[in-house]
């Protein structure tokens, strides 16, 4: 009796002992949940979809997760897929990857993106660690492990406590929430850069016209030739694609895969020569790449449409994210006045306006009509200086526009949860200064002319804030 106590005892303390270490290795290892290389909550997001509900899996690097939507595959073509990818993942994880997302979802296809098919030795360790840190444990894991690590390297990756043991020290409330992330990834892994750029028609004369071939990397090339074979074994197809990225010099690379894929009798899609692109594409560009595969993979398969199973309403709701951030990546690219104001019309926003008259201060009929469209109508005859405040939500104004030539301040607390004030004063010298006001920052660039704050309560986050200065030809000032 003695001695099963004693063991009793031990199996308890060996147990609460590990479930601590686990934890605390938990709550101290790297999170990557923000802006968008946020692998964690992609890679967890995963494992968030139900079994047996997607039609295609996309493993990559991050150029593939900047360019391939799932939620425009969803909103046009009634696909659902899922970008399981990290960044510059090399075949070896790639291949791990694979395996781990076909022990949950049958799909028709894995997409493997060939952008690191130059590879011929061990990624560096940082690269590594953002590949393999939150995958589950599990036999899979470890092998990874084995195939991505040198032998004398390995250690701290099985213990992540030799890694990150001096991280307490940046420990807050967020680490420790995301620590237990457990969220669906509403974009599916996509990660939405929102920069303003502008895409030629067609790809480079250099990529298209490029002839030279660069051999693959025979590490990776071993391990591509695995992953054929783990497809074939598990009677999955396999499709490779290499997104635009606009690089004649990798275009060398992509020829030698092209060869390879012939050889193997396995689809190409080298979108190198058919888009203008780079490494991480912004929303738009990346909505046509998206389209283009979409299109490509209707044609090859009989997907059936899933926008009106109810099973699948939460990816309606999932995808106002990405047309939110298409907007935002709309709006901030541009310049012209009453285009810009035209674009707003109908927008999910809460937007601020504060436009700042003097005799200096025009504007053209053009712009008075955009401007009215969105119930902003001062009397621009006025004379002398004055300001005209409103504020927005959802393309509607939330009170009607005042027109003030005095000291003037109103707050409003709208259902997002922030505080909105409008203001107007003279400073000592004179001067008009309105503000717009968000929990307490002033976010009005101060020009003559309009002055404008947008946020967007879906994302959480503001689109930005703009002035046109009406003094200087409507100079369009930003934010740099």
């Amino acid at each position: 009796m003695k001695k099963t106590t004693i063991f009793l005892r031990f199996t308890v303390f060996v147990l609460i002992f590990a479930v601590l270490f686990l934890t605390v290795t938990e709550v101290l290892r790297d999170k990557r949940v923000e802006l968008e290389y946020d692998v964690t909550s992609k890679v967890k997001g995963f494992y968030e979809e139900p079994e047996n509900t997607l039609d295609f899996v996309f493993v990559g690097s991050s150029q593939l997760y900047a360019s391939i939507a799932p939620n425009v595959l969803f909103e046009e073509f009634g696909i659902t897929a899922y970008d399981f990818a990290a960044n510059e993942q090399p075949m070896w994880i790639s291949y791990y990857y694979i395996k781990e997302a076909l022990k949950h979802q049958s799909p028709k296809a894995i997409v493997l993106d060939v952008f690191t098919m130059y590879g011929d030795t061990y990624e560096q360790e940082g690269a590594t660690r953002i590949n393999l840190d939150d995958l589950p444990w599990n036999l899979n894991k470890i092998q990874a492990i084995r195939a991505s690590v040198p032998r004398e390297n390995r250690a701290s990756f099985y213990f992540e406590l030799v890694k990150y043991h001096d991280t307490w020290n940046t420990l807050d409330a967020h680490k420790i929430q995301s620590s237990f992330w457990d969220k669906r990834n509403v974009y599916r892994g996509y990660s939405p850069f929102v920069v303003a750029h502008d895409y030629a028609e067609a790809a480079p004369d250099e990529v298209v016209m490029q002839t030279e071939r660069e051999p693959m990397g025979a590490m990776a090339k071993e391990w591509l030739d695995k992953i054929i074979d783990l497809c074939r074994e598990e009677n999955v197809d396999l499709i490779l694609i290499k997104t635009p990225n606009g690089h004649a010099e990798r275009q060398k690379l992509y020829l030698s895969v092209e060869d390879y894929a012939k050889e193997k009798q396995v689809p190409f899609l080298n979108m190198n020569t058919l888009f203008d692109g780079e490494a991480h594409v912004n929303v738009l560009q990346a909505e046509k790449i998206t389209r283009y595969v979409g299109e490509y993979l209707c044609g090859q398969y009989e997907i059936a449409d899933k926008r009106k199973d109810p099973a699948f309403a939460q990816w309606h709701e999932d995808g106002r994210y990405f047309y939110h951030k298409k907007d935002k990546c709309v709006q901030i690219g541009i310049s012209d006045m009453q285009t810009y104001f035209e674009t707003l019309q109908g927008k999910e926003w809460v937007t601020m306006f504060a436009l700042k008259k003097t005799d200096a201060v025009s504007f053209d009929e053009e712009e008075k009509a955009a401007l009215a469209s969105l119930g902003i109508t001062p009397d621009y005859d006025a004379q002398g200086q004055w300001c005209y405040l409103i504020l927005l939500k959802d393309g509607k104004p939330v009170t009607e526009g005042v027109q003030v030539t005095d000291a003037y301040e109103q707050e409003f607390i709208l259902d997002d949860g922030h505080v909105y004030q409008l203001s107007y004063d003279l400073d000592e010298d004179g001067n008009a200064v309105a503000g717009l006001y968000m929990d307490g920052a002033n976010y009005s660039m101060e020009h003559d002319g309009m002055n404008v704050f947008i946020y967007d309560a879906l994302l959480e986050e503001i689109v930005e804030f703009v002035a046109f200065d009406t003094v200087r030809d409507a100079t369009t000032i930003r934010v740099q």
